[in-house]
């Protein structure tokens, strides 16, 4: 992480799980009726990322695509905005099957989530998205099918002609472009930083003068005016102007916030390259574009999940393969980290700055126990199954009869875990194997 290299692993065993569980029949009857927002070809090979969705439920697209229909793609769904102001961390389908798969997976350390989704197509001869970059770190796990990613570190960024005019790339390859403000190293925008720390801190000293006051502790009262007047003096800061027109906390919580960063899949993070021209019409048209030999090429099967840095411009093949008519990807975005002096202490304190710890630390426990409640209730359900199977096994033995039991469990799928990243001229790559992946909404 530390090097901000892309890496290739093997799935890791908090996901391995979903190989074996997220078959269709699953799939549909845990999340079949969400309603979704669907990407569609408007013509035969026509990319995607056009911008140009349907609304199906999630069980059609499942069938659809079981059936071969190569048109359509499950890329990010439109989240909205949570209680605190951020972004929600997922739409459905994921909402639906959150007590599937892990919050955090263990690998990631403490880096803080942005966004998890899933990505879906049935294309056998291969849809390509253009050629981007993202604004987070990405965990991208492969269920089914095969990825072909091409990579170009964020230090080419001002050679890869993006829609939008790169401002500055920060060392641990965050791009910033022109017009999305003072976005510091780990993404975050510096003034809203700035005023949602102070703020934390004031409310914290609060609580704990509050507490103080309730235990009677000497100077109490002192402390308690001395906070209420520091938060005070915060919201008034944060708020300018208008503050005078808020008559109360929650009134200043409806306020219409601040612009924020501009998220992955905004325009200005693509490129107007097009890897499918022809090496010299491409050298003639974007003359300083490093070309597709510059390239580092890495063949992502089913069972691997691959981890690429915020800031690698990557170009992204998708395939079904014969035992399987889908593609099927988890994948988690993170706020990137910055803290990267030591490479021994980066996933325990991944940030320089508190605020995305934070901001995570207030709005974990939500999503933990959604997580946990979906989980429980799922082995609530084993465990009744596992019952109604043994009762029938113990009558039978009780009544001097013998017997025995079978249960039979659905096995994982044995796809292929190999994988090979190489230059595109062929030589054996000597960078780290990687990816990440996106189509125009990212993914």
């Amino acid at each position: 992480m530390c090097p901000r290299k892309p890496g290739l692993f093997p799935i890791s065993d908090d996901l391995a799980h979903l190989r074996g569980l997220w078959t269709d029949k699953h799939l549909t009857a845990a999340a079949g009726g969400a309603q979704l927002e669907v990407e569609q070809q408007r013509a035969v090979g026509e990319g995607f990322g056009k911008g140009h969705r349907i609304p199906l439920a999630f069980g059609e697209v499942l069938r659809r695509m079981a059936a071969g229909d190569a048109s359509l793609y499950l890329t990010t769904q439109a989240v909205g905005m949570a209680a605190d102001g951020h972004p929600k961390v997922y739409a459905s389908p994921i909402a639906e099957l959150a007590g599937d798969i892990p919050l955090v997976p263990h690998i990631m350390g403490k880096l803080v989530p942005q966004q998890i989704n899933i990505w879906m197509g049935a294309a056998q001869d291969g849809s390509s998205t253009g050629l981007h970059t993202d604004f987070h770190d990405n965990l991208y796990v492969l269920l089914r099918g095969r990825k072909r990613f091409r990579l170009y570190p964020p230090q080419l960024a001002g050679k890869m002609y993006t829609m939008g005019k790169v401002e500055r790339v920060h060392a641990n390859g965050r791009i910033v472009f022109k017009g999305q403000g003072n976005v510091l190293p780990d993404g975050s925008d510096a003034g809203e930083a700035k005023q949602y720390l102070a703020r934390h801190e004031a409310e914290q000293e609060l609580a704990a003068a509050e507490a103080a006051v309730a235990e009677g502790q000497p100077g109490a009262a002192k402390r308690l005016k001395l906070a209420e007047d520091k938060l005070d003096a915060v919201l008034e800061a944060a708020l300018g102007d208008d503050f005078d027109a808020l008559d109360d906390f929650d009134a200043m919580e409806e306020a219409v916030p601040p612009p924020r960063p501009a998220a992955a899949g905004d325009p200005d993070s693509f490129c107007k390259v097009d890897l499918n021209l022809p090496d010299a019409q491409l050298k003639k048209k974007f003359p300083q574009f490093p070309g597709k030999a510059a390239a580092l090429e890495c063949i992502v099967e089913a069972g691997q999940m691959l981890y690429l840095p915020a800031g690698w411009f990557h170009e992204v093949t998708s395939y079904a393969t014969d035992d399987c008519p889908t593609h099927l990807a988890l994948n988690y975005w993170y706020h990137p980290p910055d803290n990267l002096k030591d490479a021994s202490t980066v996933l325990e304190q991944p940030y320089t700055s508190a605020f995305w710890p934070a901001v995570w630390e207030g709005r974990r426990a939500e999503y933990e126990a959604r997580h946990r409640q979906q989980a429980q209730s799922e082995a609530q359900q084993h465990s009744q199954e596992q019952e109604a199977v043994a009762k029938p096994a113990q009558k039978q033995g009780e009544t001097g009869k013998g017997g025995s039991s079978k249960t039979e469990g659905g096995k994982a799928a044995a796809g292929k875990q190999s994988a090979g990243a190489t230059r595109s001229k062929g030589k054996a790559a000597k960078k780290p194997q990687a990816a990440g992946s996106r189509k125009r909404n990212r993914g």
